[in-house]
């Protein structure tokens, strides 16, 4: 296949993100429009721009509160007899049954799961910003739209797994069900299972990045496991262009801020990406593994 191709737009969907936001726009000055002609009808003169500005705030965070219900089945009630693997923010992970060398990864749809949205920068009346049986609107909005990129990013994935080699094979990804398959990979990051190598493996991986247009977001320790010849595979963070990248990260921060200092390179890769935040990262395993490495050189010149 030719290589040109396979690298992605380096616009990506920042079109769609700036027509949603139009279209947001577009809808907010509607209803100050609505309001601001009703109000001029009671003849107030010079307020009824503000008046009309408040009325206008107020249905927007009514609009943005209307309760919205989950999804009423359990997404993952056909895999309670596998054994469950790993529970992260965004997913459970099972063992495929029958075929140990995959795993099963069931996204949560809004409502199931983890979905504490309690200290993201989102407006919510009167409630705690956590999905459940009914969600605000606002966060009903918010997660679904996280979700499309990460679906996004397995299809991207699934696109340039051959030409990223740190990328694990993905199988079978059935997007309304917000699942799919996984090759196993069967180690963690651990000091003691850290490759001699991950400096230049990475570096491989940034590399390869580069080559193909993209950034992986959200690389912290958990999200890279270990195969039994000491490669490592990530197996989670979505892909993005260029374009995306910069947007991306920004907004992160805007609505992470009180979880999300900015952002990191992994290892001092400039298109590995880890968010600032309370999770174990691969500086800080790869800091500890140096250590070791080198208190056994020293002993073995000692003797």
């Amino acid at each position: 296949m030719n290589k040109q191709k396979m690298k992605l737009s380096n616009t990506g969907t920042l079109p769609l993100f700036i027509t949603l936001l139009s279209l947001i726009g577009l809808l907010v000055i509607s209803i100050f429009y609505f309001h601001y002609q009703w109000v001029s009808t009671f003849k107030v003169g010079w307020l009824s721009i503000p008046l009309s500005v408040t009325f206008t705030n107020l249905t927007c965070i009514l609009i943005l509160n209307i309760p919205i219900p989950r999804k009423k089945v359990d997404p993952t009630h056909d895999l309670q007899a596998a054994n469950k693997l790993a529970e992260g923010a965004w997913c459970s992970v099972y063992q495929k049954v029958g075929e140990p060398s995959r795993v099963v990864k069931q996204l949560y749809f809004c409502g199931w799961g983890h979905n504490d949205y309690s200290k993201h920068r989102a407006f919510v009346l009167g409630r705690e910003k956590v999905c459940g049986a009914w969600t605000p609107l606002v966060l009903w909005f918010i997660h679904n739209y996280m979700l499309f990129y990460q679906i996004l990013g397995l299809k991207r994935r699934m696109k340039l797994e051959g030409r990223i080699t740190a990328l694990p094979k993905t199988y079978a990804l059935k997007p309304f069900q917000l699942r799919y398959e996984q090759e196993y990979v069967p180690y963690a990051l651990t000091p003691e299972t850290c490759p001699a190598d991950i400096i230049e493996q990475f570096q491989q991986l940034n590399a390869e990045l580069k080559a193909c247009g993209v950034y992986i977001d959200d690389v912290h320790a958990r999200n890279v496991r270990i195969t039994e010849d000491g490669k490592i595979k990530l197996v989670d963070g979505e892909l993005y262009t260029d374009a995306e990248e910069s947007v991306k990260s920004q907004l992160v921060v805007l609505f992470n801020g009180e979880m999300v200092a900015g952002m990191n390179k992994v290892l001092d890769n400039e298109r590995i990406i880890v968010w600032k935040d309370h999770r174990m990262t691969v500086d800080q395993i790869w800091a500890t593994t140096k250590q070791t490495i080198e208190r056994r050189t020293h002993l073995s010149c000692l003797i």
